[in-house]
């Protein structure tokens, strides 16, 4: 307990280091408002648009006039996006996480559901209930009262608001943990998007997959790797096969070459179940040792991230502009028309 008090202390004074000399730099004077923010021990000023925004949210309700289908496990749905929306909050974050962190997720998860509706997967319906593809999504009815309350409140508090950048709605991808930084959209999916950099994310390490040790027979290993690439010979003690590594700006594996050959960390990740591309490698004589840090594609927003920086006293808008860099805060029907 001392030692999670600790880190949990140190999450809260990093951030608010952070916050200080890092975000301050990224707005210029016109993009400030006298708007005070408690972060950790001092107050700053952190750019906020917000307050007339919410003043028009609360005139007309975007979410409850937006309807979309969507695709469940039984059939296709019409729905609210209020509604819609405070099935994938419960879904896709624990409502422990804190309000401004449900916040946050619930603009990403706006912007990500608008993204889909323009660009859908499915033609019968904008997006689907299954995390692998869209969102995840549970029914609001069948979720405990106090967590729908406070997932209602989250999609409300933040009725209509979008991220854009550019003027356009952004990729709003999240994750689960980051294992200390996330990383860059170019070094997952070869696409550089300038509002997905890598950042640090302190205040991670009570998340479940944090840091993870995966062991694996090195047959199985070598198996593996030969399905990879058919052209790789192994020869000689297994720790010199480790030959070379590079890595992402987010601290994960961009490729590692072993007895010669070159793997990207994206291949090497899905081959071995890893949770992550944050990973170290150890050969020896009967296996192979995966140490991996963070779970997920680890681009955008950490959820446990966010939960550090809401418990360090950060709001919404602040955890959102520190994952996705350089973007602004909208309200939706401003670029996207009712259906």
């Amino acid at each position: 307990m001392r030692d999670s008090a600790l880190a949990a202390l140190a999450a809260v004074l990093l951030w608010t280091v952070l916050t200080l000399l890092i975000l301050p730099q990224e707005r210029s004077a016109a993009d400030r408002l006298s708007v005070p923010v408690q972060s950790g021990a001092a107050e700053t000023e952190i750019p906020l648009q917000s307050e007339a925004l919410l003043a028009a949210a609360e005139e007309t309700s975007f979410d409850v006039a937006y309807q979309l289908a969507v695709l469940t496990q039984d059939s296709v749905q019409t729905m609210e996006l209020h509604s819609y929306l405070t099935g994938v909050l419960l879904a896709e974050m624990p409502v422990s996480f804190g309000e401004e962190a449900l916040k946050a997720q619930a603009v990403a998860c706006r912007t990500y559901t608008l993204g889909r509706c323009r660009n859908s997967r499915h033609p019968e319906a904008a997006v689907c209930t299954d995390s692998c593809c869209c969102q995840a999504w549970t029914d609001p009815a069948e979720a405990p009262p106090d967590a729908r309350k406070q997932a209602e409140d989250a999609v409300s508090a933040t009725d209509g608001l979008v991220l854009l950048y550019q003027g356009a709605l952004i990729d709003a991808t999240f994750f689960s943990c980051s294992g200390g930084r996330t990383e860059d959209a170019a070094a997952v999916w070869g696409s550089d998007l300038p509002y997905l950099k890598a950042v640090e994310s302190p205040g991670e390490e009570d998340a479940e997959h944090f840091s993870e040790e995966h062991r694996i027979p090195l047959d199985e290993f070598c198996a593996a790797l030969e399905t990879l690439d058919g052209e790789i010979h192994f020869s000689g003690d297994p720790g010199s096969w480790l030959e070379a590594v590079h890595y992402t700006a987010g601290s994960g594996i961009a490729s590692m070459t072993l007895c010669g050959r070159a793997f990207r960390g994206t291949a090497l990740r899905k081959a071995f179940s890893l949770r992550s591309t944050r990973f170290t490698l150890s050969l020896r004589e009967e296996e192979a040792v995966f140490a991996s840090k963070g779970n997920g594609h680890r681009v955008g927003m950490s959820q446990y991230g966010a939960a550090a920086m809401a418990r360090a006293g950060n709001d919404y808008e602040a955890i959102l502009k520190w994952y996705y860099r350089g973007v602004e805060l909208a309200r939706a029907d401003s670029c996207c028309a009712l259906p």
